[in-house]
């Protein structure tokens, strides 16, 4: 576990060894069951949540009843509903557990507290730069070759975790379109 807690601590910023026993002492962990919503739609995001181990989607339901994901993630992961977090609103996406998880949680009042006792906290920030660049690959005009490259090079255990289903909806493409993205793979 406390490797896992230094993932956690060095993908959030550098810090001292007093900031570093601040931060651990604000930490909560918790253990996810599998289809359990950790964040429904209509919920406040409150806090920013390590993916210690299991899987993660985040998805909003359209108008026809499919579930649209935007973020997949898995072990080592920040996981945040962006724009709810930042703003304080309601979400519209729901966050669900893929399998059973292990979290560590930060609230949004344990930050506050963090940055009151060290500047050094701000650079939690990135975190949150972080999350929005990586949604944004795959809104942008990308090709599929692209974006599935970007998994291969950035998430591979993606690729092991999820269905293609959810997957494809992740790279906004059809499932028949990331399938022949993968033949053409395997063929390199």
């Amino acid at each position: 576990m406390d490797h896992l807690i230094s993932e956690f601590l060095t993908k959030a910023g550098r810090f001292s060894e007093e900031e570093l026993m601040l931060l651990k002492e604000e930490l909560q962990f918790r253990t996810v069951k599998k289809d359990e919503i950790l964040l429904d739609k209509g919920q406040i995001c409150a806090s920013l949540s390590f993916v210690l181990s299991g899987a993660f989607y985040q998805y909003k339901i359209d108008t026809n009843e499919n579930k649209n994901v935007i973020d997949l993630n898995v072990t080592n992961d920040w996981m945040i509903n962006h724009k709810s977090f930042t703003t304080q609103k309601p979400s519209e996406y729901y966050i669900k557990a893929y399998e059973e998880s292990r979290i560590c949680l930060l609230t949004i009042e344990s930050i506050h507290r963090l940055i009151a006792k060290s500047q050094s906290f701000l650079q939690m920030g990135k975190i949150l730069e972080a999350s929005i660049s990586r949604i944004d690959f795959f809104d942008n005009n990308n090709t599929p070759d692209e974006k599935y490259q970007y998994i291969l090079e950035n998430k591979p255990e993606i690729i092991q975790r999820f269905p293609q289903k959810l997957i494809a909806s992740y790279l906004k493409i059809t499932p028949e379109t990331l399938s022949r993205v993968r033949n053409r793979f395997s063929k390199l």
